[in-house]
């Protein structure tokens, strides 16, 4: 493979760039704006600490036509249970929290109603048997601290641990993040702030959206209908504001892709060390590879992963990855495809797109992987 002629990290304000052989992706960006897939994104791709390409475009708020920066603070729904296990995962690092015990053993009042033997893993893994719904009483519990753990803890599984894989889209942050506050005293949002963000630099970064920065952030569309409830949702500043561990990070492209930098690179940037590379191994490993019990699709996923190298269509050959990616590409994406990251160590890539625009899953799959191609692309060039 050639060496691609690129530039280092460097700190904002930053002009776009795009190393030689990456102007195939920008092209396929642009046009993605143009064709209406959504408003407006950012896009950042990494090989080491080495930047191949930081762009962005489109608008952030179609009402004022208020343009996207490259510090311009997206919302990344579910792409933020990848940060979130990295939480687990440092805990289980530091021997703070077992993974193969259960919830339980932790959090007491997590064992009502048969659910004494789900384990983290279980819960990392979306086998834990308590997936919910978004009711109106569920997301109105979420305006009030404490009320959705509590819950949570009260809920029925709906199948024995580890006998199905149903994805869980709020209530397994819910049990990760009281997790992290019983192994570390501080709230979930804080933790993360203090051992990942500002370690990593990840300044344009919120685990829940100051009121302050919201005319600052990009607002939220959908194309479709189906999806129309999770747009309104967040677009509401009180919600905005939240920090859901499962769903609800403010960032940006160039942001997520420093995580992910370090993820593909062990578990470090620069010096700073994040998560030891034992950890990350475990944290990456295929843990399950079957249907999801809820909409059939193939998935294959790890400890808070889902994994690269298959298409989740048993008739389509989608890879949100890209086509050259394999079982040891791992990531996550967000709702209706505003968002994906991912780390492909064997490489060296790390990858981060945001947008804000909701897609149906198939459109959101050919969004993701038509990025992913070029890159690809341009790396075996």
């Amino acid at each position: 493979m050639e060496q691609v002629t690129a530039r280092h990290i460097a700190p904002q304000p930053r002009g776009k760039f795009a190393a030689p052989g990456f102007e195939s992706l920008v092209r396929v960006f642009e046009s993605q704006i143009e064709q209406g897939l959504h408003a407006g994104a950012q896009i950042c791709v990494r090989r080491g600490t080495e930047l191949l390409c930081d762009w962005w475009g489109g608008i952030a708020d179609t009402r004022t036509r208020r343009p996207v920066t490259c510090s311009t603070p997206f919302m990344v729904y579910s792409a933020t249970k990848a940060l979130t296990a990295i939480m687990i995962h440092m805990l289980a690092d530091r021997g703070a929290l077992d993974l193969d015990a259960p919830v339980a053993h932790y959090w007491p009042a997590f064992a009502r109603n048969g659910k004494e033997k789900v384990t983290i893993a279980h819960v990392l893994l979306h086998q834990s048997g308590i997936p919910g719904k978004a009711t109106l009483g569920e997301v109105a519990s979420w305006l009030v601290p404490g009320l959705p753990e509590h819950r949570v803890s009260r809920m029925c599984p709906i199948h024995r641990p580890g006998e199905k894989a149903i994805y869980h889209p709020f209530t397994g942050g819910f049990v990760l993040g009281e997790l992290i506050r019983r192994a570390t005293g501080i709230s979930p949002a804080s933790f993360a702030r203090k051992k990942i963000l500002e370690p990593l630099g990840m300044h344009d970064s919120f685990p829940g959206l100051p009121l302050s920065r919201q005319a600052q952030a990009s607002c939220i569309y959908t194309s479709d209908p189906e999806q129309a409830s999770a747009a309104r949702l967040f677009s509401l500043p009180l919600y905005r504001r939240l920090f859901l561990p499962a769903a609800s990070l403010n960032t940006t492209a160039w942001d997520l892709c420093t995580f992910y930098s370090a993820l593909a690179q062990g578990g470090t940037l620069g010096t700073m060390r994040l998560i030891s590379s034992r950890q990350l191994e475990e944290a990456t490993q295929l843990c399950y590879d079957g249907p999801d019990g809820d909409t059939g699709r193939w998935i294959k996923r790890s400890l808070g992963f889902s994994l690269g190298g298959y298409s989740q269509f048993p008739d389509k050959n989608l890879y949100i990855y890209g086509r050259a990616s394999t079982i040891a590409t791992f990531g996550h994406s967000g709702q209706g495809g505003c968002a994906i990251g991912w780390a492909d160590p064997p490489s060296g890539l790390s990858f981060a797109f945001v947008c804000n625009g909701f897609l149906d899953m198939e459109g959101a799959h050919r969004r993701f992987e038509a990025l992913a191609d070029e890159v690809w692309q341009a790396l075996a060039r």
